[in-house]
């Protein structure tokens, strides 16, 4: 397990010789083991694995921010709005073995030396039950990915969605839903082929997950209508994404070359508001944006 080194602290100078020592005795008793490891095995579900990892590191260090990133699988959890420190670990690098993913905690103090092993002690508990939660969502991924641009399907964005109003509903950070259709895009297919269709579609997908932040999420949700999850979100974030794609097809030869164009629609979570009423305010959005573009 390799820890990732922080650089947001100031230095500071010293005179004398500074040293820690460090204990080779676990923190954690074989009955704390065993407990967690249980906790631990209860689901193959990624989010159900993390949220009782979380429940572990509050019962034994002390409430985090904490975000798992790996290519088959993500989750985050917010539980303070104002950090000043952050430590990330790469989980499952040790020698030989094959990186699993980043884990980054986030809290108002710094952390001290009996916290890291004791981190690192729930890790080592955390790794088995993780490489096995992670090929369990990569199998699923086959089910939720869209086959032609790689981004999530129409299915997975109604699960994803789901669990976004969840988290919004606990951290009230923001939640944004940006709808995308392509304009024109049947002259496209007619004029250049499908083929060229194809590559479109591609091509604007690939764009659109350039655009946004690691936390945002891009799904094609059928034919040339994509869906952009946006959280955590102000009522500035919608703007920002546009004009980052706006600025993308500018200088996107391959859009250019046909003269591509798109309109969109969004809407801002409000206490209270399900997925479809979501969808609905920021699909409204979008034709009245597609009809105002045809006058």
């Amino acid at each position: 397990m390799e820890t990732i080194p922080n650089m947001k602290h100031s230095s500071f100078k010293h005179t004398g010789p500074v040293f820690a020592v460090f204990s080779n005795e676990p923190s954690l008793s074989t009955e704390d083991k065993l407990l967690s490891l249980e906790s631990l095995q209860q689901s193959l579900d990624l989010k159900e694995m993390m949220n009782n990892f979380a429940a572990l590191v509050a019962k034994f260090v002390r409430p985090f921010n904490i975000r798992f990133q790996s290519d088959h699988g993500f989750f985050s959890l917010v539980q303070m709005q104002r950090h000043s420190f952050s430590k990330s670990f790469n989980l499952g690098s040790v020698g030989k073995s094959t990186r699993l993913g980043t884990i980054t905690y986030q809290s108002e103090v710094a952390f001290t030396v009996a916290e890291d092993k004791i981190l690192t002690e729930l890790h080592d508990l955390l790794l088995p039950s993780l490489k096995h939660a992670l090929k369990f969502s990569e199998l699923n991924s086959m089910v939720y990915q869209d086959h032609l641009t790689n981004i999530g399907n129409r299915a997975y964005y109604e699960k994803i969605i789901q669990y976004a109003i969840e988290q919004s509903n606990r951290t009230h950070l923001g939640l944004s839903l940006m709808i995308l259709d392509i304009n024109h895009f049947k002259p496209i297919n007619d004029t250049y082929g499908h083929l060229k269709g194809d590559q479109t579609l591609q091509e604007f997908a690939r764009m659109l997950t350039q655009c946004i932040r690691s936390s945002d999420m891009v799904f094609r949700l059928g034919g040339d209508e994509f869906a952009i999850i946006l959280q955590p979100s102000e009522t500035c974030s919608i703007n920002k994404v546009h004009q980052r794609i706006n600025q993308a097809i500018e200088n996107n030869a391959i859009l250019k070359e046909i003269n591509f164009s798109f309109s969109h629609g969004y809407s801002h979570w409000e206490t209270g508001t399900n997925s479809m009423q979501l969808f609905e305010l920021a699909d409204r959005n979008l034709y009245r944006h597609k009809a105002a573009s045809k006058e």
